[in-house]
């Protein structure tokens, strides 16, 4: 079951190698609990019991420990830096340090790399699902109808040279929290401690591409592949030895004097 999940996460990663913003997922692994394990088994008495059967005394003898195979521990996120593309795009938005966009949609409050904005109806900035951006107060973005719009490395908005709003981005200090919830988006899911980040860089005209690489995702799949594949042949090779013993165990037959 482990190896499957692997598997699958391995190739979500190769699956959003080109999605703006992706941050690649890692599998964290550990071993199930160890069991100790005892023989138990009845010693012979020499007294006579009731209907002519001996007594025994039970004893126990400690044989050792016994794993019982691995288990997940966690799936945290890598956030590292992705490679930064130039668009050309007034309204796209890259990221350069460890900072995340805030949107706000009918679930609440999420965070992304991703600042691929659009203008909607409205003129809110919104991402290109329509999650409304939020500036460092945590207030939706109105655009003006008309008018050049630029920014500067700190993420202040101005039309036409003159400020109007400034894009929020903000600092998750504890990272170990935020889990992906779907559309690129990240849920702070305990307490992420999310501060304004005033040390990570806006490029205007710019994308932030995903951090999960085509190469080192197809080698990854095809070492957890070759790892599923070995632990299967465990488990066929486990159950026929168990079988065998079966079989012999009812095949055994006694003596005669």
């Amino acid at each position: 079951m482990v190896a499957e999940n692997n598997i699958d996460m391995i190739a979500n990663n190769l699956a959003n190698v080109s999605t703006i913003g992706f941050k690649r997922q890692m599998m964290q692994i550990e071993s199930q609990p160890l069991s100790d394990v005892y023989r138990w088994q009845s010693d012979p008495g020499s007294a006579v019991a009731t209907q002519g059967t001996l007594s025994s005394t039970a004893s126990q003898a400690y044989v050792g420990q016994l794993g019982s195979g691995a288990e997940i521990y966690d799936t945290p996120t890598n956030f590292e830096q992705g490679t930064i593309e130039v668009t050309g795009n007034d309204l796209d938005f890259a990221l350069y340090g460890k900072g995340f966009f805030a949107v706000r949609n009918a679930q609440g409050i999420r965070y992304t790399r991703d600042g691929s904005f659009v203008r909607n109806p409205a003129n809110i900035l919104t991402t290109i699902d329509g999650d409304a951006v939020l500036d460092q107060a945590g207030n939706l973005i109105v655009l003006p109808p008309q008018g050049k719009i630029t920014s500067n490395t700190a993420g202040q908005l101005n039309v036409d040279g003159v400020p109007f709003a400034k894009l929020g981005v903000f600092d998750v200090t504890n990272p170990r929290v935020v889990r992906s919830n779907g559309s690129n988006l990240l849920l702070d899911s305990g307490t992420g401690n999310v501060t304004p980040d005033l040390t990570t860089s806006l490029v205007q005209g710019a994308q932030e591409k995903s951090n999960a690489d085509v190469v080192r995702s197809i080698v990854e799949l095809i070492i957890a592949q070759r790892w599923f594949d070995a632990n299967t042949k465990v488990i066929q090779t486990e159950d026929t030895a168990t079988g065998l013993a079966i079989s012999a165990v009812g095949n055994t037959t006694s003596g005669t004097g």
